[in-house]
């Protein structure tokens, strides 16, 4: 008896299921990316969210939100230490974080980076565990940054440290040029509008102890003694506490130093200088791909791996995405504390 034929499948069918998988998963690729992305934004929500929480409880026992010490260290007396900490260092113990806040020794810095300072007594590594010791709450799941790098500056210089995504408001205070203090001017090096003095500086410079009043006009700035709620007569849901930067695309990143854990809104939201680009996690120079982070005055500022705008915590302890389309107006008003603008809820 004849056993009858099993008919198999031919090149041409096979080929076409195969091309009907592709298609499958061409379509649905861009949906699960979307779902990921969703989920490390959220992810970025809470942290923010956290560092918030943290400053209003650090407020509730202090009646200010913590200093961010940026001093000079010859300024430095028995009475009035110095150690370069930055907010995110005094937030510690709110953020569960009570024992690394207890191995800092604030009689010393964060490195032994000299960079020409005519005291040098507090310099030197007794602080490197701390450095680079990485707190995931701090790392926003979109930015593929190291954790840890040797690209900072000041008293760390080349040595290993621990970044952030969330610098602290400076406000609108200037990068690339240096107005009066509180004079608001164009700045012809990046063509917008920035406030005096530049950094958030005190304008007479640094030479009493302790130093002349600051001109930040957000927040936390590179010499902020604190600012308590009560200045913020803007309101605390229409200032900006903190918001999200690239770590790779700044020269200055570790959370523990107060010259780099600040972002200032002279330049808008995910600014890029003519002729760079943002490639992964670095800004670049589109046709030749050096990096960019020298140019400090281009990137001291807030910037985000997530499509279309940036994560920042408010004043009032809530997060909201603002767009990159944002106008700079609306920008820097959110970002000073008591500037007397008026914004409404559909304008950003």
């Amino acid at each position: 008896m004849r056993l009858p034929s099993r008919r198999g499948f031919t090149l041409i069918e096979l080929l076409v299921v195969i091309a009907i998988i592709a298609v499958l998963i061409a379509l649905l690729l861009p949906a699960v990316q979307a779902a990921r992305e969703a989920a490390r934004r959220a992810q970025c929500v809470n942290n923010l969210k956290q560092l918030a929480m943290a400053a209003h409880n650090y407020h509730s026992a202090q009646n200010i939100l913590p200093a961010n010490l940026y001093l000079h260290p010859q300024y430095s007396t028995a009475s009035y230490v110095w150690n370069n900490a930055s907010w995110i260092v005094f937030l510690l113990p709110q953020m569960e974080q009570q024992s690394l806040f207890n191995a800092v020794n604030f009689s010393f810095m964060w490195g032994a980076n000299n960079v020409g300072w005519a005291s040098t007594a507090a310099l030197g590594h007794q602080n490197s565990t701390v450095r680079q010791s990485v707190l995931s709450t701090l790392i926003c799941p979109s930015d593929p940054s190291p954790a840890i790098d040797t690209t900072n500056a000041d008293e760390i210089g080349s040595s290993l440290a621990a970044g952030t995504s969330y610098v602290g408001n400076v406000g609108d205070n200037c990068l690339a040029c240096n107005p009066p203090a509180n004079a608001v001017q164009l700045c012809a090096a990046q063509g917008y509008l920035c406030r005096g003095s530049q950094l958030g500086d005190p304008a007479g410079g640094q030479a009493t102890v302790p130093p002349p009043p600051p001109t930040g006009s957000g927040i936390f700035w590179r010499e902020c003694p604190g600012v308590p709620f009560g200045q913020i007569t803007d309101g605390t849901s229409n200032t900006f506490m903190a918001g999200e930067q690239i770590m790779k695309v700044t020269l200055w990143n570790a959370w523990v130093e107060a010259n780099q854990s600040v972002g200032s809104t002279a330049i808008p939201l995910n600014y890029l200088a003519p002729g760079r680009s943002i490639a992964g996690a670095g800004s670049t120079v589109v046709a030749t791909g050096a990096s960019d982070v020298g140019n400090w005055p281009a990137w001291y500022s807030f910037r985000s791996m997530h499509p279309s705008g940036g994560n920042f915590a408010m004043c009032d302890g809530s997060v909201k995405f603002v767009k990159s389309s944002i106008s700079m107006p609306t920008y820097q008003a959110l970002s000073t504390r008591s500037g007397g603008e008026i914004i409404s809820s559909d304008s950003y």
